[in-house]
């Protein structure tokens, strides 16, 4: 029962966490979720109406009465009640009043059109479960949204208060999900009457796409329209055209068929996490946008994939983020949430302890998905992302701030990483794996952690008299955010694109004054790596620390073409700020030359 106060335990089985752990989970486990995310969003909602006064819904009817019309649906029909209660987004909006409310987040618009929201849950509610009702809802943006049914359209209203009404079921049928079935349930704003009707054209019900493939099912609700759908506060509407409606459920028929025939247990798992699904726009080409939110179980944002494959990638990385999120509910990872930031492989900026768990567990399961693909673009990502899980999860074992869950799901997710056999992959896919971790790696500690000053006045002092570098200072400063920071993964793009679209690839190289613009993140000399030319890229990059002598990027290329002519390169590599501050210190020495001095190849000039 939802008006339950009691306490209640929830326990979850030691062989569902070594599962879950592991960092698979099988549709059984994820469904149990269910259960233990009801009950946090009990707890989240009845802390809101404890906070809220009857006061702040303005001109719609008090607080009490939209929760008295909930209970009411539930005496008739409590599965339909906690339906509604746990589509996604009301997880979203709790968390956005509550913010609200306290102060933490602001909003121009009044306060009774987000309290409102609440009204328009009751009233999906009572049409659920089939109750004769009628109640007033905030009209926002020209429309009424349903959530999880749809949305009703009055093009001359902007903002104001309609009526959803329903005469009730006229027969036994509690839980039929078809409103407006037994008699005309309708949203009306003074003289304009919308019907909850498909042959309404002020009706828009929420579009669903659905899948089966031998014997499988996945289904979920494609949502457009909802307020609350961005994870974080309001947005207006934006409901698709055909075309891409079209399109989503193509694109799904076709990536369930891959996630079932690849691997039917995941598969099963991904479709008991997900009955929500926000669509993006198409993002630019190998970045995709994803993400999910703990406050809405069961719900991902994706940009339009740019192919089947990518989406099944997709729905795989975000519903491993949806299991953590609800095991996040139960147990705690992490004991010091306060201590320094830390790298993570998928990411631009340091990551607290925390968010770096999510990441990890996100890419075992994107890692074991490439892993089980033959062609040369997986073969790449397998390759590129077990190594970069191994780095990570190597330094987790070691930090003190995990709490005794997190030692052992880090001790778990270690054993699945190193446990699955090296992929096989071809010379230049293997070289092309190792030389976009190394420098991820590399551009991410010359922008975040800066060299100690001691050091490079020591440097400097050494160079100036033709002495030998000063050792690598064994202690590290703490990474501090750069805010420039963005589009690592630029080398690693083109890497994708060589081995998977030769004649786009082509074109690139025709033109290589204008790869940045195609490809953000990268710098003409890139194409040269990545066609095994190191000699020519190690001038490119060269050439271009001559003009930006500070250059992530340009450093970090350095590094790599010294590597891949066999040159001295773990230094610059590993801790590429130093040589960074180094040669700003020296604006007159030769870039090449303070690379070599710091990997010990050369003597300065």
């Amino acid at each position: 029962m939802i008006a339950d106060t009691s306490e209640s335990h929830h326990v979850i089985a030691g062989h569902d966490f070594h599962s879950l752990a592991r960092g698979h989970g099988d549709a059984e486990s994820v469904r149990q979720f269910t259960v233990t995310e009801r009950s946090w969003r009990l707890v989240g909602l009845r802390h809101l109406l404890a906070t809220l006064t009857d006061e702040q819904a303005g001109p719609l009817p008090p607080v009490a009465d939209a929760w008295k019309l909930i209970l009411r649906a539930e005496e008739a029909d409590e599965d339909a009640v906690t339906d509604t209660v746990m589509y996604p987004q009301v997880g979203i909006w709790i968390a956005h009043l509550l913010r609200r409310l306290g102060g933490v987040v602001t909003d121009t618009e009044p306060l009774w059109t987000d309290v409102g929201y609440l009204h328009a849950v009751a009233a999906v509610a009572a049409v659920r479960a089939g109750l004769a009702f009628a109640v007033d809802v905030p009209v926002r943006a020209g429309v009424v949204v349903l959530p999880a049914l749809g949305m009703a359209r009055f093009p001359d209203a902007t903002t104001g208060v309609a009526t959803v009404a329903s005469p009730g079921r006229r027969d036994d049928n509690p839980g039929d999900d078809n409103p407006g079935e037994d008699g005309p349930v309708t949203v009306s704003l003074g003289d304009t009457v919308v019907r909850l009707a498909a042959d309404d054209p002020a009706w828009r019900p929420a579009p669903r796409c659905h899948a089966d493939v031998d014997g499988a099912r996945i289904a979920f609700l494609l949502d457009d329209v909802d307020p609350y759908r961005d994870l974080r506060g309001y947005s207006a509407p934006a409901p698709l055209p055909p075309a891409d409606l079209a399109r989503w459920q193509e694109l799904l028929t076709a990536a369930w068929t891959i996630l079932v025939r690849q691997d039917r247990a995941r598969a099963e798992g991904v479709a008991a996490a997900l009955t929500t699904l926000i669509p993006l726009p198409a993002a630019k080409p190998y970045r995709p946008l994803s993400a999910s939110c703990d406050e809405a179980f069961a719900a991902i944002v994706a940009s339009m994939p740019d192919d089947a494959e990518q989406f099944a990638m997709t729905l795989v990385h975000e519903t491993q983020h949806v299991k953590l999120g609800a095991l996040l509910h139960l147990v705690t990872f992490v004991d010091d949430p306060d201590g320094p930031a830390v790298y993570a492989p998928w990411r631009d900026d340091p990551r607290p302890l925390s968010g770096l768990l999510q990441g990890v567990y996100a890419f075992v399961g994107i890692t074991d998905f490439w892993r089980r693909r033959t062609d040369p673009g997986s073969r790449f990502e397998a390759a590129l992302w077990g190594r970069q899980l191994r780095r990570v999860l190597a330094a987790l074992r070691t930090d003190s701030r995990l709490s005794p869950f997190g030692e052992r799901l880090v001790a778990e997710l270690y054993d699945t990483v190193t446990g699955w056999p090296q992929p096989p992959a071809d010379a230049d896919t293997t070289r092309l794996a190792a030389s976009a971790a190394a420098d991820h790696y590399a551009q991410w500690r010359a922008l975040h952690v800066a060299a100690p000053e001691d050091w490079v006045r020591e440097a400097v002092l050494a160079w100036n008299s033709g002495g030998p570098r000063p050792a690598i200072p064994a202690t590290v400063i703490a990474p501090v955010t750069d805010t420039s920071a963005r589009w690592l993964d630029g080398r690693a793009v083109l890497a994708r694109i060589h081995l998977t679209d030769p004649a786009q690839f082509a074109a690139l190289l025709h033109a290589p004054g204008a790869v940045a613009d195609t490809i953000p993140g990268t710098l003409p000399a890139d194409l040269s790596l990545i066609t095994g030319d190191a000699a020519a890229a190690l001038e490119g990059y060269r050439a271009h620390l001559v003009t930006d002598r500070g250059s992530p990027r340009a450093w970090a290329g350095l590094g790599l073409a010294l590597d891949a002519l066999g040159r001295p390169a773990a230094d610059l590599l590993e801790r590429p700020e130093l040589a960074r501050a180094l040669a700003r210190a020296l604006p007159g020495a030769d870039p090449l030359t303070v690379a070599d001095w710091m990997t010990g190849a050369a003597a300065p000039c």
